[in-house]
């Protein structure tokens, strides 16, 4: 009895075995690689021994005039992921509470505004290409002392072919709720 338990078992093993291996026999190729990693955390197969300096340009504009012009310089390996970050906390008033020794006292919360930009270089045949994330948020001014601050952020996700020593415009984002517009270029330099 135990003989024939074993031998079934023998079988159903080799049973299984044959169809896992027929089974990955049929399953499709995927290509190589892609255009792009799936994000930004990811390594990817471009040559790391190449450096490069981005100089990112954004521009603020209301309607047509230039308001602010705000520039970040990285220097990047091919293929690796890069970020730089700029910001402040500001305090604002969040609502005000009763205190029984000195009356009404106002409740502060603080808020993170600044830019945030995560990038990746990589060299193919289609030539250098970046993919970038940038985010900036700001706080406006409230028109009237008792108002609240408004609080503004612009979000860019982008995938883009650069050129070596000219400017690359990457995105421009308009504010829905004004007439500000921010304009995002990468000037590229290979460093030796």
């Amino acid at each position: 009895m135990k003989a024939k338990r074993n031998t079934f078992i023998a079988i159903l093993f080799l049973f299984i075995t044959v169809c896992v291996l027929q089974a990955q026999e049929k399953l499709p190729s995927l290509p190589s690689r892609t255009p792009f990693p799936v994000s930004l955390s990811e390594e990817s197969t471009s040559n790391p021994d190449t450096y490069y300096r981005l100089d990112f340009v954004i521009r603020e504009l209301d309607g047509e005039k230039l308001v602010d012009t705000r520039n970040y310089s990285l220097w990047v390996q091919s293929g690796i992921a890069n970020s730089t970050s700029a910001g402040s906390e500001v305090p604002y008033p969040s609502g005000s509470f009763t205190n029984a020794s000195s009356g009404t006292t106002k409740s502060i919360s603080y808020r993170s505004i600044g830019v945030t930009i995560s990038c990746r270089v990589r060299e193919d045949n289609e030539g250098l290409q970046i993919e970038s994330k940038l985010n900036i948020s700001d706080v406006l001014p409230p028109e009237q002392d008792s108002d609240p601050p408004t609080f503004r952020k612009i979000t860019l996700d982008s995938r883009a072919l650069l050129t070596l020593g000219k400017p690359t415009m990457i995105g421009i984002v308009e504010d829905p709720a004004s007439r500000r517009r921010y304009e995002v270029n990468v000037f590229t330099t290979k460093l030796e």
